[in-house]
C-alpha cells in the first residue's frame, strides 16, 4: 500500500513541477544511449521456478495500474471543475 501512495503522490507533485526544473538535457554518448540490458531470460526462469510470485506480482501491477487510472480521472475532474468555477 505505501508503494502506491507514493506513486501517487509523486504523480500529483509531477503534474505541479514546470518544466525547466530539472534543467537542461543530459547529452549521452551514442554508445550509452543505445546500451540495453536482456533481463528476459532471467526474468523468465525466475518466474518459472516461482510461479505463484511472479503471478501475485501481475495481479499486483493490474491493480496498480487500476488505481493509477482512478486517480488520474479523479485529478481531471477537480481540475476541471476548479475551471468551471473560476469562469
Amino acid at each position: 500500500m505505501f508503494l502506491i501512495r507514493a506513486a501517487f503522490w509523486l504523480a500529483v507533485v509531477s503534474l505541479f513541477v514546470p518544466k525547466e526544473f530539472a534543467g537542461s538535457e543530459i547529452v549521452l554518448p551514442q554508445a550509452v544511449a543505445e546500451t540495453r540490458i536482456d533481463a528476459e531470460g532471467a526474468v523468465g526462469d525466475w518466474c518459472t521456478e516461482r510461479q505463484e510470485i511472479c503471478d501475485a506480482g501481475e495481479e499486483a501491477a493490474r491493480l496498480g495500474a487500476f488505481l493509477a487510472d482512478m486517480a488520474v480521472d479523479r485529478i481531471e475532474a477537480a481540475i476541471e471543475d476548479q475551471d468551471e468555477s473560476a469562469r
